[in-house]
């Protein structure tokens, strides 16, 4: 399973347990509003493989600011593969600007200290890679909101980096923030940089024209033991 599949189960349940709630997409369009993933970190013992059953959960937390906090943990029989944590805005769609939207506290009182990632969200710092492409936002790339679906970010992030990464290009750990909303015909610039220490890339994306930050990720791998060779990869 590709890293943006994932992200595209997390947002189906969400969706699914959102009007479960009575917050979801149809609620939040007669009140004009709308969910913003603003930010997302995975942690993988493993990914499934084609044909493997799974079971997927995931519960709200609670808020924090002007951020609601949503957790998730993939399955395999007993053993638990896949953790994460996202971190959603109540937008309003006319205004840009963040909402409030009551959640069940029943609910939180029921969920209050169940983590995903224990770990709280450690900002992605700027990136000050050389290497760099452009892409152009089209019509597959937009979710029913006309903005670039936030699964499409996480595809963008790994074609940009192409196959040859480590560790089978399987990371252990991904993280994500959406910076920016971006459009139809918008181009994004992404960058990389790489750090041998950490195993790890930086991907920024920058709105051509604005040079607004749309997006920066974290791709890590797993560090490689002292008797194998490192490599560096860098496009």
């Amino acid at each position: 399973m590709r890293v943006s599949n994932l992200c595209n189960y997390f947002q189906e349940i969400s969706g699914k347990h959102a009007e479960h709630l009575g917050v979801g997409y149809t609620s939040m369009k007669a009140s004009g509003m709308a969910w913003v993933l603003a930010r997302l970190a995975i942690e993988m013992k493993k990914i499934p493989a084609r044909g493997q059953e799974f079971l997927l959960e995931t519960w709200p937390i609670g808020t924090g600011r002007i951020f609601y906090r949503r957790d998730y943990r993939l399955h395999c029989g007993d053993e638990v593969l896949i953790s994460a944590s996202s971190y959603w805005l109540p937008l309003d769609i006319e205004s840009r600007r963040p909402g409030i939207v009551p959640i069940d506290k029943t609910v939180l009182r029921a969920t209050e200290g169940r983590f995903g990632i224990e770990a709280p969200f450690a900002p992605i710092p700027a990136v000050q890679g050389q290497s760099s492409e452009t892409v152009r936002v089209k019509y597959s790339d937009l979710d029913q909101n006309r903005h670039v679906n936030n699964a499409r970010y996480v595809e963008w992030v790994f074609d940009h980096l192409g196959p040859d990464l480590p560790g089978n290009g399987i990371p252990v750990k991904f993280a994500i923030e959406y910076k920016q909303e971006v459009r139809p015909g918008d181009e994004v610039l992404l960058k990389n940089n790489f750090s041998e220490t950490e195993n790890e890339f930086l991907v920024e994306g920058t709105i051509v024209g604005s040079g607004q930050v749309s997006m920066r990720a974290r791709v890590r791998f797993q560090t490689p033991s002292s008797s194998e060779p490192r490599t560096t990869h860098l496009r």
